[in-house]
């Protein structure tokens, strides 16, 4: 560092060619006549003193301080004849305090805004405090992105058209040898000499000195044509090496040269969306004008875009988008003119009709329970007539499943509106019309519903879901002759307990909803006061949908999927297509428990020591994973695809839930739901595995799914020994196949790995290899051979990879999931920690991700088998950590790569945040949400309910309330009621957020104008936070808007406000 003297005055600047310090400094005379340079150097710097400004007279005081400062004795030995300290020894201070003593460093400015020499500019010295840190910047946060114009980053990321540059040549300065520096790139400023001027002039910009002031940039382009300089455009501000913008500049170019190129302008409408999240700061949101604007810009780019589209697809595709921006531009009256041409041109369109509808069904200055319902009526209808004009079967079935679709829309629109009776009628009718059909007569039209139908509906006979019913088939065999049911009593409601009348009359209102689920029959009791309580024929023909006989086989797994969602339980058999885009719709899916749990256990402290200690969260009432054996009967330690209900849903809609999935399965043969059902009664009804077992058992022998559920089910209960004997039998059956045979060994082999018995497992894996596996038993403290081993490794694999490159992959990963078991089992390459217990985990996910890799090079990707082979990838990387010691960056490294591929996967989530749960700045769980989990591709509900459910769990309120914020503003979940009651009651439940409840609960009434349970809240939670006035408000709005009420709130408050005071009256 060199020393300055104010007594010396200035010290020459050494060379470049020689860093030697001098070892006498001439005097100032004879510096000036024997070197020549420094006449030069002193000249320019008796000039800038000149030139100085006064702010130099205000740090004299400052630079005599340090100076003397620097004059003080030190540790370090320094000679004050020379320019520079030597210091060998260090200050020790330097480690105590964190650096060196800034006393001693003179005053200095930096040049460049931190900006380091010699590098692209993504690294930076900041200012922090009064410590100076070194940091990497990502192109993202570079100063092009990030900069202070954020007009020109909105102009820049949204212009699609690339203008051409014209390379205007500057002169450059030239040093001439006498300089003390060397210029490093040319001067930006041009010298102002007569020449210079004339170019200027020429080239058609004003004079400095003209009366237009200074010549702006870009001021005057000729036409189109832009004019750039090569020495003054700097890249880093205008972030010319950023890959987002460059991506940018080449879709621009591609649009404008190949206008035709559709996916090259939907490319670069979707980019904006990126641009948009790089123009804010990190760690906040996009203001509304932002959101405005960026949609503005994409709205214009996908009205050029289909000026240029040449089919009918591409038209329907970009008149989706447009609407879709045109609704957060558009005011309403011109978004009503614009949806009714749209419609008008592409009403055909059913992703086109859904944004519509959600569109209509959420405003609610033009909510109308009776307009929506007509909405869905009127769109079965003409898919009835589209299905009946379609010649091609492929056609007819994607009309089947979009109606089926528009069915489950508008059954759970009526049931959240009040109307749950009508809800459960119609999906009665049509299981029935479905699975209960009576043969067809040639001479009937098999398109229409048969007039025999209503007949049997308004005898009132048991239907399906009520006990003793036998079915529409039975009834036209039997004539009619069937006895209706005995009439059922009236369920006694309880008196409230508090002296509010508005309080009291929300708890008889939601008694009587949670005792009107089901249809009633004209004999019971209780309802003559109730007209909506007896459901006939004509109040759901309408809505009912109608299949051919021929088209059942084809569409009866989506129709019992959706009807499962409709009951709030995950689908059982067909989750690709149509139900994941049920899964995704937050107006269909929801969770019995009606509320995200947000309450922080006791033993979930993050900074609890028991914290290793703590298992994952292994039950959840959002979740999406890919259904299996493993999940479906899940041991004590893994993941519950179905959970406990009984206590979340009213007793009759319970109770005709499980009667409904019984009849199916044990009256009208749906056979492929036998393990579903199995499996829902094991979790509600703990008790009767054994006897339901039996029972399906006995209807459908050669269901393996049932042997090795039941085996589970013992297992999990202790009983060891039976679930073995049942592995055995199924086993031995001949009409098994070889992948049933494979499937059964490896459930054995995992069930003895629980119970820490490798040996063991490892004979039932070598054992699937011999032919006579299902005749010879396992004997006890036999161990396998390594011929053993070696035979059955090459089994497992050479059919794993036969099947794959076949297209089965399917049946693939059950021999992929055996191979992966044995390499665990019987490898040893001490890579990764283990003990006794444990296996060889390294090998095991080595094998996993060969296959893997398989997948994603055929293009399956994405596909169910793929999820499910990582999900038992997954399991054993949870069985193994469980086990003893492991190391978590390898955890962290396979599941974030699982999350990568499968972001919804709730099992890879779950496992990620298992050892993850601490608060700190760079946490990883909230990464991978952020960054992966939740963007627009992937987000979804369960996705949502989980960031808010880690957020409670390992940060605080404010952190909490920020996801609930984020997932109500996201479109994944804008308008679930279930999330908006969840985020009011939480308001209202901590005290520094309970002011917002009330503002909460307006904006819910906003996003979600159908939903009575949203209504509710105003009379549940919020009714000591709001007058008389606003009570009667918001009934008045639930009752205009035509949803379902069954007491009336005003004559009920009065009665019971006289009854209070006749109670008091009398107490005195």
């Amino acid at each position: 560092m060199p020393i300055m003297s104010s007594k010396q005055g200035k010290i020459p600047v050494p060379k470049f060619s020689s860093f030697k310090p001098k070892l006498e400094i001439q005097a100032q005379g004879e510096s000036k006549s024997e070197e020549p340079g420094q006449l030069g150097e002193h000249s320019v710097s008796e000039k800038r003193d000149g030139h100085r400004s006064a702010r130099d007279s205000s740090h004299h005081a400052d630079n005599t301080r340090h100076l003397k400062l620097s004059e003080r004795p030190s540790l370090r030995k320094q000679d004050s004849d020379s320019l520079f300290v030597l210091d060998k020894r260090g200050d020790p201070l330097v480690r105590r305090y964190g650096g060196i003593n800034r006393r001693d460093v003179p005053n200095y400015r930096r040049f460049g805004s931190g900006r380091i020499l010699g590098v692209d500019g993504y690294m930076r010295i900041d200012q922090i405090g009064s410590r100076e840190e070194f940091y990497l910047l990502s192109p993202r946060e570079s100063r092009s992105v990030l900069g202070s114009d954020r007009k020109t980053l909105l102009a820049k990321g949204g212009h699609f058209k690339s203008q051409p540059i014209r390379i205007r040549r500057e002169k450059s300065q030239t040093a001439t040898g006498t300089e003390d520096f060397m210029p490093l790139k040319p001067s930006r400023k041009r010298k102002r000499d007569d020449d210079e001027s004339e170019n200027s002039l020429n080239e058609g910009e004003p004079s400095y000195r003209s009366i237009h002031g200074k010549s702006k940039k870009h001021e005057h382009s000729d036409s189109d044509v832009d004019y750039a300089s090569d020495a003054s455009a700097d890249r880093e501000e205008w972030g010319a090496d950023d890959p987002v913008r460059l991506k940018s500049v080449e879709l621009s170019r591609r649009v404008r040269e190949h206008a035709e190129d559709i996916d090259a302008w939907l490319e670069l409408v979707n980019l904006q969306d990126t641009l948009l999240e790089m123009s804010v700061q990190e760690g906040h949101r996009p203001t509304a004008a932002e959101v405005k604007s960026f949609a503005d810009i994409k709205l214009s780019m996908l009205q050029q875009a289909y000026s240029h589209s040449t089919t009918d697809s591409q038209r329907e595709k970009l008149q989706l988008s447009i609407m879709r921006e045109g609704s957060e531009i558009w005011d309403p009256k011109t978004l009503s003119k614009r949806w009714d041409e749209a419609l008008e041109k592409h009403g055909t369109n059913f992703k086109l009709w859904r944004v519509y509808a959600n569109l209509q069904q959420t405003r609610l200055s033009a909510f109308q329970y009776e307009r929506i319902k007509e909405l869905y009526v009127e769109r079965l209808r003409q898919l009835e007539t589209a299905a009946s004009t379609k010649e091609s079967h492929p056609d007819r079935l994607r009309i089947y499943e979009e109606m089926i679709y528009v069915f489950l829309r508008a059954t759970r629109f009526i049931s959240d509106a009040g109307y749950r009776e009508r809800a459960t009628a119609a999906w009665q009718a049509t299981l029935e019309m479905t699975f209960a059909r009576p043969p067809t007569r040639p001479e009937h039209m098999d398109t229409k519903i048969p007039p025999s139908f209503q007949d049997f509906w308004e005898s009132e006979v048991p239907r399906m879901g009520e006990e003793s019913a036998q079915g529409w088939a039975a009834f036209e065999q039997n004539n009619g002759a069937q006895e209706p049911p005995e009439p059922r009593s009236s369920v006694l409601s309880t008196s409230p307990s508090t002296r509010d009348g508005y309080k009291a009359w929300a708890i008889i209102e939601r008694q009587k909803a949670q005792a009107a689920t089901t249809p009633a029959h004209t004999l019971d009791d209780g309802i003559e006061d109730d007209p909506f309580r007896v459901v006939m024929f004509a109040d759901i023909h309408d809505i009912l949908i109608y299949f051919p006989t021929e088209a059942i086989p084809s569409i009866k797994r989506q129709l019992l999927d959706a009807f499962l969602i409709f009951c709030q339980l995950p689908p059982a058999l067909c989750p690709t297509g149509m139900i994941q885009d049920m899964l995704r719709d937050d107006f269909l899916i929801s969770s019995s428990a009606k509320l995200v749990t947000a309450e922080v256990s006791p033993d979930s402290d993050p900074g609890s020591e028991d914290q290793n200690k703590k298992l994952p969260e292994l039950s959840h009432d959002y979740q999406h994973m890919d259904i299996t054996i493993e999940v479906l009967f899940s041991l004590p330690h893994w993941f519950k695809y179905l959970k406990k209900v009984r206590d979340d849903l009213p007793e009759s809609q319970y109770q005709w839930t499980l009667t409904t999935i019984k009849q199916l399965v044990r009256l009208f043969g749906v056979r492929e739901l036998g393990p579903y059902y199995l499996s829902f009664e094991s979790a509600n009804e703990p008790g009767n595995e054994k006897k339901t077992a039996k029972a399906l058992l006995k209807q459908d022998s050669t269901n393996v799914s049932l042997y090795i559920g039941y085996s589970m089910l013992e297992w999990a209960r202790g009983n060891k020994d039976v679930a073995r004997n049942t592995l055995a039998a199924a086993t031995g059956l001949t009409t098994i196949s070889t992948h049933e045979k494979v499937s059964l060994g490896i459930v054995a082999a995992w069930m003895e790995l629980e119970d820490c018995n490798l040996p063991k497992s490892t004979l039932h894996l070598c054992a699937l290899s011999d032919d006579s596996s299902s005749t010879t038993p396992i004997q006890e403290d036999s161990t396998a051979s390594t011929t053993q081993i070696l035979r059955a490794r090459q089994f497992l694999s050479s059919n794993r990879d036969y099947l794959l490159s076949s297209g089965d992959a399917a049946n693939a990963i059950i021999y992929a999931e055996g191979l992966a078991l044995l390499e665990y089992l019987t490898r040893q390459s001490n890579k990764e920690p283990s003990s006794g217990s444990q296996g060889d985990i390294w090998s095991a996910i080595s094998s996993i991700t060969t296959c893997s890799d398989e997948f994603v090079f055929r293009g399956l990707a994405d596909s169910p088998a793929h999820e499910r082979l990582l999900q038992a990838a997954a399991r054993l990387i949870y069985y193994h950590a469980r086990q003893g010691p492991f190391r978590p960056g390898f955890l962290r490294e396979q599941l974030a790569k699982y999350i990568n591929l499968f972001p919804q996967n709730t099992i890879f989530l779950s496992l990620f945040a298992w050892r993850e749960a601490r608060l700190s700045i760079d946490d990883r769980v909230r990464s991978i949400l952020d960054k992966v989990v939740l963007t627009k591709p992937h987000d979804c509900v369960s996705s949502r309910v989980f960031a808010i459910r880690y957020e409670a769990h390992t940060g605080n309120v404010h952190s909490t309330q920020a996801a609930f914020e984020h997932a109500l503003e996201s479109e994944a979940c804008k308008n679930h009621p279930g999330l908006w009651v969840s985020y009011i009651r939480f308001c209202h439940e901590r005290k520094e957020l309970r002011s917002k409840a009330k503002s909460v609960f307006y904006r819910a009434l906003q996003r979600c104008p159908w939903s009575k349970d949203v209504f509710m809240e105003t009379f549940a939670t919020l009714v000591r936070d709001m007058d008389s006035s606003e009570l009667k408000s918001v009934y008045n709005t639930l009752s205009e808007k035509g949803l379902r009420v069954h007491v009336e709130m005003e004559e009920f408050v009065e009665k019971w406000r006289r009854e209070q005071k006749e109670r008091d009256r009398v107490r005195r």
